[in-house]
């Protein structure tokens, strides 16, 4: 396959703009650079790093790998170089492009008074996360990312690679698999999402209250007992994570309430049974919206091994978790290259707002959450440290197989049933990839 595209790199260059990059040599420097990712498991290298900085470069790209069937996996389409965002302020919506960052779509709506739903990871792309689903810091108040989808530009397999508009009045049904399936379906070059207000959060003026309660790993059980109806009190908008985790630089086993709340009461009202249990460390203040997640930076750096154990939970049980602490402390006594993992149980105390439209997405019902980040150095640890994951994860979900859920921005692998619930909406989905991608171009899922 190496060969076949380096024969045909020529073809692609007297065609795309004299800018676009097409590296090729996997020892220059640029090229390692651009292929580092944020995790090493699973990784390969391409015989070839493609850097459009155009859309009808974008188009090109796709319409070569068609034309000589180069399988995208063989090639990289870097869209770092083809990247922005600009905001309608009288209409409240954003349009996104190419491989814009997460981070930079908050900064520039917070310039112009809004926001929108995002997630925790600063330098995830902002298309992907809004197509695959898009879990938010704010998504009692928003909806969930692919409920912001109001229109799209995608590069599609048909008639040998076409650039087509998605609106709500062209290609409708698209737009509705595009809105939590929108991987599955062609290159999204631009997205236009709906914003929304700042003066909808803390105290009017664009804030979220961001704290962390830390506790001694042996007090576990008393602190699940706790957090169980505070985690359930719709009353406070509370939201945020219960980890067991080894935080640096000590690396002291210990369980960490990593809270938000966009209420305007005093943070002692909703988290007051947290303070009552005077934790070894409490941290706390209001941040802008464009900043929550920055404290979480570290998670965003690249390489070793790492990914996300993402699945939905109905409820929260005190006995499963407490077993899963006992799973945690194995694992890392068996492998200490993986003390940098943290098994999360992760909870919105309020539901999903409910979108005004109906879509590919089927997971407004979870609140709960296992939301593990795995993280490990070792190779060798791959096959052990998974298990464990796997170990936490049938835990929390206990034994009825018909409530299982898996949030598509966090596995790619597993039961379909599991990410696209209800047999009509997995019906309509397949319908519309032999529409659209009839012989798998961009992924064989909904075909195979």
């Amino acid at each position: 396959m190496s060969a076949q595209v380096l024969s045909q790199l020529p073809a692609l260059q007297a065609t795309v703009a004299p800018d676009c990059k097409i590296l090729q040599n996997s020892e220059c420097p640029e090229f390692h650079q651009r292929l580092r990712r944020w995790t090493e498991i699973d990784h390969q290298t391409p015989t070839a790093i493609i850097l459009p900085s155009t859309e009808e470069d974008c188009l090109r790209i796709v319409q070569w790998a068609l034309r000589f069937s180069i399988p995208f996996g063989g090639v990289i389409i870097d869209l770092s170089d083809y990247a922005g965002v600009s905001v309608d302020e009288a209409a409240r919506t954003a349009t996104l492009v190419g491989g814009v960052l997460s981070k930079q779509v908050g900064l520039r709506l917070a310039e112009a008074g809004l926001f929108t739903a995002l997630g925790n990871g600063n330098t995830v792309g902002a298309i992907p996360y809004f197509l695959g689903g898009g879990a938010s810091i704010t998504s009692s108040i928003t909806g969930l990312g692919s409920d912001q989808i109001i229109s799209a530009r995608v590069i599609t397999a048909r008639e040998g690679g076409t650039l087509v508009e998605v609106t709500e009045s062209d290609n409708i049904d698209l737009l509705w698999a595009l809105r939590g399936a929108g991987q599955f379906f062609g290159l999204v070059t631009q997205l236009t999402i709906r914003a929304h207000p700042l003066s909808l959060l803390r105290k009017r003026a664009g804030l979220i209250w961001v704290g962390a309660f830390v506790f001694p790993l042996n007090r576990a059980v008393e602190i699940a007992r706790v957090m169980k109806p505070l985690m359930a009190d719709g009353q406070h908008a509370t939201s945020g994570l219960m980890m067991i985790m080894a935080s640096p630089p000590a690396r002291v086993p210990s369980l960490v309430i990593s809270a938000r709340y966009t209420g305007d009461e005093d943070p002692h009202v909703p988290f007051g049974p947290l303070y009552e249990l005077q934790p070894v460390m409490v941290t706390g203040g209001e941040v802008p919206v464009q900043n929550a997640s920055d404290a979480r930076e570290v998670l965003c750096a690249k390489g070793d091994f790492k990914q996300f154990g993402v699945v939905g939970l109905h409820e929260f049980s005190v006995d499963g978790f407490m077993h899963t602490v006992e799973v945690w402390k194995r694992m890392v006594d068996e492998c200490p290259d993986a003390i940098k993992t943290a098994f999360n149980f992760q909870w919105d105390a309020r539901p999903v707002k409910t979108p005004d439209m109906d879509s590919a997405q089927s997971l407004h019902d979870i609140r709960y959450w296992q939301n593990n980040l795995i993280w490990h150095t070792d190779a060798a640890s791959r096959g052990k440290v998974d298990s464990y994951n796997e170990q936490c994860i049938a835990i929390m979900r206990g034994s009825d197989e018909s409530r299982f859920v898996d949030f598509q921005n966090g596995t790619r692998i597993g039961p379909i049933e599991r990410r696209y619930r209800g047999e009509a909406r997995l019906k309509k989905l397949r319908r519309l990839k032999r529409e659209w991608d009839p012989e798998g171009v961009f992924t064989r899922q909904l075909l195979d």
